[in-house]
């Protein structure tokens, strides 16, 4: 009862404590203006309760216009049959019942076998079109609860403008998130049962749960850094801050006097996304004090002014020169799921993160389910590792990714797949290459293989027997993480080899003491900024991702504490 219903006062009797019959006045004796008032509310009463039935009843909605005309097709064939059949056929005219009763059951029981085999999105559709729109009366329709629209933060760290802000409040909560949305949503994940054991269950703080203060002593004690490996992270990172433009970004051609840069030099948002991520790697955000947090700050500023919103999502690709826009997209877009991810309250960077999906998700070729250089190109797997890994980021911070989407994805790799699945080659059916098959098995291990899968230790093994490269650091780079999600020997043996030569060959006097010189058969297009990006995620290995199939051990964590 709401506060505004009649109340009955502590003064006033209730009907229970009304004089019963023989204690009232005679019939006889009532004011006669009383009982003409009763007799004129019983009516009234009775009709108020009529149409207050009436109200909550719902009318039956008009039959639809396909109804109607069936009716009425059927009236004219009686008429026909009766009037204008010659009589031969009147004379069969049981025989031919039969036969057209028998041919409509065949087409209901065909009908309804094809309905129940329809996706559910599909059927759907079709009882909707068959039943006709229903005619519910007004007082029946009741608004339906809308979720509040919440605009963006103000993030004054960043320094997004209000504009930028908006659109990227209306692509996650208007009509482009509407459009891109799947009815069949799900997180990547790494399926329980597709686990050889309960110990190998990732580590519940999630992959990042390595890149705390903590956790990076612990993992680099457990898998295999040591302090050179990570003096030379750290000169890293120092190098690629003082060439940070003061706009915030990086430009492959622009590397000081250390030389050797990159021919795309209008390719800025590459640039900056690669860069930014050896920075995120470390567990750098542009909320946590330190040494960084300026140069983080103003390169996620630069990613988010620079993207465009779209009715597919948010480009992140820039001026895309060459082949680099799909690579570009994908580098920005784990860039901005991995910066969400370790700071899950800033809604500006989560909006920006999941309309970079979003594009992601738009972009892939429906017919071969990868990726290219132009969105909707059929896929090669060079381009087509960086979106996936983009979608592993995204689950990190708990961004949707559509089912469809990792369905097409298993497919490509399927298609791209030699030798049983162990190697990959850079296109459907082509040969097998050393660093595809590097890009393969790790898209393999984060869309649900088994550690125990045949295929995916012969591949393991294969990598290891190669071991690590002198000159092309995008197969070290793919390949260390491969095996790093191994463990094991294999590891073991593969790190020592890899850790020791990018300590080795890192440069450590001259204006580009910190980087390291280009080795990469396809180096020249990003220079040295690429070369030196690569390198050091590769000796971010030991916290940057922590081992799928191992459970990360927080004792460790604590003995790093003492």
């Amino acid at each position: 009862m709401s506060d505004e219903s009649p109340k009955l006062s502590a003064d006033q009797p209730t009907q229970d404590e009304l004089p019963n019959s023989s204690l009232q006045a005679p019939s006889s004796l009532r004011p006669q203006a009383a009982t003409r008032g009763r007799q004129a509310s019983e009516p009234g009463s009775i009709m108020e309760q009529v149409q207050s039935q009436a109200r909550r009843r719902v009318r039956r909605g008009r039959p639809p216009a396909w109804a109607i005309a069936c009716v009425q097709r059927l009236q004219q064939l009686r008429h026909f049959l009766q009037t204008r059949l010659p009589q031969g056929l009147k004379n069969r005219r049981q025989e031919m019942l039969t036969l057209l009763i028998s041919v409509l059951l065949h087409v209901v029981v065909g009908l309804c076998f094809a309905t129940w085999l329809m996706p559910e999105s599909s059927r759907d559709d079709l009882l909707t079109l068959l039943s006709g729109p229903a005619d519910d009366a007004a007082d029946d329709i009741r608004p339906e609860e809308l979720t509040e629209i919440v605009q963006p933060d103000s993030l004054q760290d960043l320094k997004v403008d209000s504009t930028m802000q908006q659109m990227l409040a209306e692509l996650d909560n208007g009509v482009h998130r509407m459009q891109l949305e799947s009815p069949e949503m799900r997180d990547i994940t790494l399926p329980l049962e597709d686990l050889t054991d309960v110990s190998d269950i990732p580590f519940i703080k999630g992959e990042f749960g390595g890149r705390s203060a903590a956790g990076r002593q612990a993992a680099v004690r457990k898998y295999g850094g040591n302090a050179d490996s990570e003096r030379a992270v750290n000169t890293g990172l120092t190098w690629l801050q003082t060439i940070q433009r003061p706009d915030g970004s990086w430009n492959f051609a622009e590397v000081g006097a250390a030389g050797q840069p990159g021919n795309l030099q209008a390719t800025t948002m590459g640039a900056t996304s690669l860069a930014m991520l050896t920075f995120l790697g470390g567990g750098h955000t542009h909320k946590s004090k330190g040494d960084y947090q300026e140069t983080i700050t103003k390169g996620l500023a630069y990613l988010i002014s620079k993207a465009e919103v779209t009715s597919s999502g948010l480009d992140l690709r820039g001026t895309a020169q060459g082949n680099s826009g799909m690579y570009v997209q994908g580098l920005a877009t784990i860039c901005l799921c991995e910066a969400s991810a370790m700071e899950p309250d800033d809604r500006v960077l989560r909006r920006a993160a999941t309309g970079a999906v979003r594009f992601i998700e738009k972009a892939q070729d429906h017919l071969g389910g990868g990726w290219r250089y132009k969105p909707n190109e059929p896929g090669d797997t060079s381009v087509t590792g960086w979106q996936i890994m983009a979608l592993q980021s995204a689950k990190s911070c708990r961004i949707s990714i559509d089912s469809d989407t990792l369905r097409d994805a298993r497919e490509y790799l399927r298609s791209a797949s030699v030798n049983k699945g162990a190697q990959y080659s850079y296109m459907p059916r082509g040969g097998a290459s050393d660093t595809m098959s590097a890009v393969g098995l790790l898209c393999q291990m984060y869309l649900g293989w088994r550690r125990d899968r045949p295929e995916l230790q012969a591949g393991v093994e294969h990598l290891a027997r190669v071991g690590p490269s002198r000159e092309n650091i995008y197969h070290n780079y793919y390949a260390s993480q491969v095996l790093h999600h191994w463990g094991g020997e294999l590891w073991d043996q593969w790190n020592l080899k890899m850790r020791d030569q990018l300590v080795s060959t890192q440069l450590r006097e001259g204006p580009g003491a910190g980087s390291w010189d280009v080795t990469d058969p396809h180096g020249n297009a990003g220079g040295r900024i690429y070369q030196t990006a690569l390198s050091i995620l590769t000796l971010e290995i030991y916290y940057r991702h922590l081992p799928l199939y191992r459970r990360f051990d927080a004792t460790n964590e604590a003995s790093a504490n003492k």
